[in-house]
């Protein structure tokens, strides 16, 4: 099986998406002066068996951050949602979480996260295949 990443980047209140091929796990990304509030970075859809590993951060002591993981039954299928997880202004990183599928079988997860609080300075994501 092959596994491809995106790395998403948003450009603080400009709105800008840029788009690259990486590598092994799905990865998103922002960063400028500011990130505003309602800012949403996503990872692109990975196929993974038995799960992935939700990670991230976002910088700034003073915002607040909504994590999630969809999963569907097949590529740019329908997602519904697996996970969902808020983070407050104390924490910074969100600690690895690992996600399984519903029922064994493979899956194409999505991670994304949405700036909630006031303006962060960088907002990271990173979603990776259980082995």
């Amino acid at each position: 099986m092959r596994r491809k990443s995106v790395l998403g980047l948003a450009a603080g209140g400009l709105g800008l998406g840029v788009m690259a091929v990486l590598g092994l796990s799905g990865v998103g990304a922002a960063a400028a002066p500011t990130v505003p509030p309602g800012t949403t970075v996503c990872t692109s859809q990975i196929r993974a068996d038995a799960g992935v590993t939700l990670s991230g951060s976002v910088t700034r002591n003073t915002s607040s951050a909504l994590w999630k993981v969809t999963v569907a039954s097949t590529p740019g299928g329908v997602e519904t949602e697996v996970l969902r997880t808020p983070t407050g202004p104390v924490t910074f990183r969100l600690p690895a979480t690992h996600v399984t599928p519903p029922v064994p079988g493979t899956y194409h997860f999505r991670g994304c996260v949405t700036v909630t609080g006031p303006l962060a300075t960088t907002v990271q994501i990173q979603l990776t295949p259980i082995a």
